[in-house]
């Protein structure tokens, strides 16, 4: 009986310290939350995570909302704190995604250009819109 306890006990343990899967919509792989974590030919590039970063951060939700998170003032000279910003995202064709987000001055809008994503790495690159 007491094997039983410790065998239990050590299942729960270990079934709470795994990490939860990161949930994919096959459908739409545009849908979640990307980190950024790297620049690469010219390209921000994104890793799928389950929760933001203290870093940049985009959250894509299927009713075209999203969040933002980004440099929460104008100075960009570390150190630097975030903020999440609330947006809406739609899709013009295979490549670009329309966003309008808040940041600390207002509203902006621009379109991520797309160069590739699949269920871990999206690389895209921002294209603003002349004001």
């Amino acid at each position: 009986m007491k094997k039983a306890i410790i065998t239990v006990s050590l299942l729960v343990i270990i079934a709470g310290c795994s990490k939860d899967s990161i949930q994919v919509d096959p459908d739409n792989l545009l849908i979640g939350v990307w980190n950024y974590s790297d620049f690469s030919d010219n390209a921000s590039v994104y890793t799928r995570s389950n929760d933001f970063i203290d870093g940049p951060c985009f959250k894509f939700n299927s009713d075209g909302t999203m969040t933002e998170r980004k440099n929460s003032g104008w100075c960009g000279t570390p150190p630097i704190s975030y903020a999440d910003y609330p947006g809406t995202w739609t899709i013009i064709n295979d490549t670009l995604i329309q966003i309008s987000a808040g940041y600390w001055g207002g509203t902006i809008n621009y379109k991520l250009d797309i160069e590739s994503i699949d269920s871990d790495i999206l690389k895209a690159s921002f294209v603003f819109e002349n004001r």
